[in-house]
């Protein structure tokens, strides 16, 4: 038998091999990981790379959003919530709307912190976060739809129902149990519940 036993008859060989995968990299050392963009859902795709455009820039991108949201399959927003969020949809919100870009993480119920991370990486919003979003999206859908519905177009083409939404979804009301629509936006019956008080003020959104 040969001294110098190849490496396919080695006993230690695989052992070996694995200490060399599970070795720790040198204190110091470079990271080997490479971090690729998330492929964002389609959904969300046709909003970049202008979605942080301010004034009615911002504004044309929500609807554009907005109307998607309301004529997609509900397959389609269930895919996108589970694709990811994009970090650039609560920047585009707040900005369309005029409300601080904090005002909007708080109403996803995401730190500034957990935000700012996640934008410097390309992650999308967290789960509950993102969840909220597009149920913040469908309650506008809902409320541009009845709009469209029931109002004057004299009357309601100069109505800034982004802004309005954006004002109204803090105010504590009766009908919520003393609640504001925003809180409301942590589950589907909670945003159910938004959805019946709007379709009671049908008619007089606008007014």
């Amino acid at each position: 038998m040969d001294d110098a036993m190849s490496a396919a008859d080695d006993p230690n060989e695989p052992r070996r091999r694995k200490s060399q995968l599970t070795k720790r990299p040198t204190k110091g050392a470079p990271s080997q990981i490479t971090m690729f963009p998330a492929k964002r859902h389609a959904l969300w795709s046709m909003t970049t790379p202008t979605m942080r455009g301010t004034g009615k820039a911002s504004l044309g991108q929500l609807r554009a959003l907005v109307t998607r949201v309301r004529e997609a399959p509900g397959i389609q927003l269930f895919d996108a919530v589970e694709a990811g969020v994009p970090t650039d949809v609560v920047r585009l919100i707040a900005n369309a709307s005029g409300e601080p870009t904090s005002v909007i993480m708080g109403l996803a119920g995401v730190s500034q912190t957990t935000f700012v991370r996640n934008e410097a990486a390309n992650r999308p919003l967290p789960d509950v976060a993102g969840h909220r979003i597009m149920g913040y999206l469908r309650l506008l859908a809902t409320l541009r739809k009845m709009l469209d519905e029931s109002g004057d177009p004299e009357q309601t083409k100069n109505f800034d129902l982004e802004a309005w939404f954006a004002h109204w979804v803090h105010e504590k009301l009766p009908e919520l149990g003393g609640k504001a629509p925003a809180e409301m936006l942590r589950n589907p019956e909670g945003q159910r519940a938004v959805e019946q008080v709007l379709e009671r003020m049908r008619g007089g959104l606008a007014a």
